[in-house]
């Protein structure tokens, strides 16, 4: 049975389709969350659309596109600084200060451009899933502001990417955003939380077992990188036993509530930017006791996840609403950010709110089809579609 929530959400939002007339030639830049993976990994699935490829789908219908694949269980800023690093080109620069503090190495992967003539007359659109929210957020901010720690640490041989002073963004669209964290990572743990998700991507593309999956971790920084010859068992076994869950510059952290409140401290909501933002939610409020449930379409494997989260209350109330991975009350915006309700007019320096879809974290992106045993869906088209039309005529 198909989906009907985003034909609904576009007939809710064709009152306020923007002008066909394009007014810029901004590609877009697909950003994953946590979990996420490249487009040559997976045997091919892809993370954005599954069994359809949104990438090469949007480039078909004149919207130029390109997708980033950075540490799929690694931290906003690592993450933020190996997007920088692939889209501009060059080797990925963590920073100094940031390293030592963390205790990994400076440096990572080089990159050959995805779009090398990004700059402030050559901006792009940053298109966001999960936890590639917040990552998307770091690195508008740090490209705007840059880091004083980075620039005390390395003077004249600091990265560009830390010395501020540049408004390279001209829109950031986040779907099911970890703008303000998720409560999942408390109800399990994390590494075996991580473990299961693997093993469902597997399932779901029909490899054999877990050696058979060609998933890369991009832990590099951290001496991770798998050998040649390992196996995936035991290239992940490796990553989980790892020292870095000890340390606060992975996902766990900033994903946490906690570790989310930190960085909005000082990641700002940028003026020179327009944010969009879609709301998602696959429970329903429960009448007898006010907790929330997965609807009947949530994904299997996503169910437990969203019952546990549904019924977590050390935040209070409004946090049960979620989507198997991220509460909804994450994803409008940052805390505190300036936000208002999409009336047909993009408002610059403040979160656009598109609306709520009723769906599951997956759905999202296509990325669960495959385990449900359905085609593409012909509603994920529509929406990524409307995204990008709205985005090109800004």
């Amino acid at each position: 049975m198909q989906r009907w929530w985003i034909a609904m959400a576009m007939a809710g939002l064709a009152a306020f389709a923007p002008a066909a007339q394009a007014a810029n030639e901004d590609p877009i830049v697909l950003v994953h969350g946590f979990g996420g993976w490249g487009r040559d990994e997976v045997f091919g699935y892809k993370h954005w659309g599954g069994n359809l490829d949104l990438q090469e789908f949007l480039k078909g219908q004149g919207h130029p596109t390109v997708t980033v694949a950075m540490g799929p269980t690694s931290s906003n800023w690592d993450r933020a600084a190996e997007a920088y690093a692939q889209i501009k080109g060059g080797c990925v620069d963590y920073g100094a200060a940031h390293a030592a503090r963390h205790g990994h190495a400076r440096h990572g992967r080089c990159y050959t451009a995805l779009y090398s003539g990004w700059s402030a007359a050559k901006r792009v659109h940053l298109v966001s899933h999960s936890q590639g929210g917040p990552t998307s957020n770091m690195l508008i901010e740090l490209l705007r502001n840059g880091s004083a720690a980075e620039r005390a640490a390395t003077g004249a041989a600091t990265s560009p990417l830390f010395t501020g002073g540049k408004d390279w963004v001209h829109s950031h669209t986040s779907m099911a955003g970890a703008h303000n964290g998720t409560t999942f990572g408390r109800l399990t743990s994390f590494n075996e939380f991580a473990k299961q998700l693997l093993k469902v991507v597997a399932g779901a593309v029909g490899a054999s077992g877990a050696d058979a999956l060609p998933f890369d971790f991009k832990l590099d920084q951290w001496g991770l990188k798998r050998q040649p010859g390992e196996s995936q068992a035991s290239y992940a076994n490796r990553v989980w036993a790892s020292s870095i869950w000890n340390t606060q510059d992975v996902a766990l952290y900033s994903l946490s509530p906690e570790g989310a409140a930190a960085e909005n401290q000082w990641v700002k909501t940028s003026p020179e930017v327009i944010y969009f933002s879609y709301s998602v939610g696959t429970t329903y409020r429960e009448p007898l006791f006010g907790n929330h449930l997965p609807d009947f379409n949530t994904n299997l494997a996503l169910s437990p996840f969203a019952t546990g989260m549904g019924v977590y209350r050390a935040l209070g109330t409004g946090w049960l609403q979620n989507d198997g991975v991220v509460n909804t009350i994450s994803m409008k915006a940052p805390f505190g950010a300036p936000t208002r309700e999409y009336d047909g007019t993009a408002r610059k320096g403040w979160w656009n709110h598109l609306g709520h879809l009723q769906a599951d974290h997956w759905d999202v992106v296509g990325s669960g089809d495959l385990a449900r045993n359905l085609g593409p869906n012909p509603y994920l088209r529509d929406l990524y579609l409307s995204i990008a039309r709205r985005l090109k005529a800004l």
